[in-house]
């Protein structure tokens, strides 16, 4: 598979375009979590595509695959910037982790780890980042909850608020409020949602992430 070198914006408001640009964000973090990036998208790659995320990271701190998701319908504008702030959110945070690891220099990837900083505080400050409602998708809100927490699992962001809570209290205080709720679900055998849909591993899933 070939992966996107940079984050780029869908260009129009076309439905497919805007959830296309998405998807290469979430297949580029999903390879980068599991460890199946191919050899040649190292960290020099890695750290030009965490650049061109920062230089498109809105006043707000989120990110957004169309450059004015207000504009979308409420379920496009959920894909095209919820659910694309907490991907940006989870690969910069799995980049960065990875890039204190190798020790390298941040003249040698040209990006600066100040940068990078303040682009990360940004997300964890931004509203979009701790919402976990999603009214316009009723009874099976809590599949899109899931979601966002597998997202966010994936860059370690559980994690990193259980060691610095301040980081971001909203959002902790949101994932503690799912971590409650996805704990009872599995206790009390309520993992199937309308349609007989049974989501008790993927509840599971989601409960390990937050535990981590």
């Amino acid at each position: 598979m070939i992966f996107a070198r940079k984050f780029t914006l869908a260009e129009d408001d076309d439905y497919e375009r805007i959830v296309a640009a998405g998807g290469r964000l979430r297949a580029l973090l999903e390879a980068f979590t599991v460890g199946q990036l191919p050899r040649e998208y190292g960290l020099m790659q890695l750290a030009g595509y965490a650049r061109s995320l920062l230089a498109v990271q809105r006043v707000d701190g989120s990110f957004s695959s169309y450059a004015h998701p207000e504009k979308l319908e409420i379920d496009v504008r959920t894909d095209a910037h919820r659910f694309v702030t907490w991907a940006a959110l989870a690969f910069l945070c799995r980049f960065e982790d990875t890039w204190k690891k190798t020790g390298e220099k941040a003249g040698e990837i040209n990006l600066s780890d100040k940068e990078l900083d303040e682009g990360i505080s940004a997300v964890f400050r931004c509203p979009v980042v701790s919402d976990f409602t999603f009214p316009e998708s009723g009874e099976a809100e809590p599949v899109q909850q899931v979601e966002a927490v597998l997202i966010l699992s994936s860059g370690g962001i559980p994690g990193r608020l259980s060691a610095d809570p301040s980081a971001a209290p909203e959002l902790k205080a949101g994932l503690d409020v799912l971590k409650a709720d996805f704990r009872h679900r599995l206790e009390t055998g309520n993992t199937s949602l309308p349609g007989g849909i049974e989501y008790a591993d993927l509840f599971h899933q989601a409960q390990e992430g937050l535990e981590h």
